[in-house]
């Protein structure tokens, strides 16, 4: 079977909300002693005292995410093909080593595409591109038990024909945390069109 690699990793992810936690903490940490230093005006203070307090949130939010993605390990996604094609269908094995965490667990096929909506009114136009899902289908969904690690093997069928143009599939593993929240795991996959 071929491992399947997840598309961001959990790490970029908390790269991305430390780099904006260190931004957010540091301009307003920084106009808040600058602001002190040369004018103490009281409602000034206040104004960015609370925007210090929401800079300590996320400074908190940043250090529990941290120990999630620490703690919590992303699930093993295993493939029997390297490629597949419209209409065929592979074997999947979903392994989560420490379920301790996760109070129920699913699995889903998920194709994805660009949709275009425009709009026109007179001398107004505008026309969005928006990333959308065009198929989505359940494969699995369980409440796993924390005491021994997850394993479960199951089938993917892939639609006949592509449900729209230029469609990406994904194998979307959702983890429902214990403590609250919903981590979901994107792991793509190659289909590719019918000779």
């Amino acid at each position: 079977m071929i491992r399947l690699v997840r598309k961001p990793s959990l790490w970029a992810n908390f790269l991305a909300r430390f780099v904006f936690a260190i931004v957010w903490t540091g301009a307003f940490f920084g106009m808040s002693v600058a602001v002190w230093r040369r004018h103490p005006d009281t409602i000034v203070l206040v104004v960015l005292g609370c925007f210090d307090l929401i800079a300590i949130a996320i400074l908190w939010d940043l250090v529990v995410r941290f120990w999630r993605t620490l703690k919590h390990q992303e699930p093993f996604v295993e493939i029997d093909r390297q490629s597949l094609a419209y209409g065929d269908s592979a074997q999947v094995r979903i392994v989560e080593s420490h379920p301790e965490s996760i109070s129920e667990m699913g699995v889903k096929l998920v194709g994805e595409c660009y949709a275009k909506s425009a709009t026109d009114i007179s001398s107004y136009r505008e026309t969005k591109t928006v990333l959308t899902r065009c198929y989505d289908e359940e494969l699995l969904r369980l409440k796993p038990d924390a005491s021994e690690p997850l394993s479960r093997l199951i089938r993917v069928q892939l639609p006949k024909s592509p449900p729209a143009d230029g469609i990406t599939w994904k194998i979307i593993v959702d983890s429902h945390l214990k403590q609250g929240g919903v981590i979901e795991h994107a792991y793509p996959i190659r289909v590719r069109e019918n000779a």
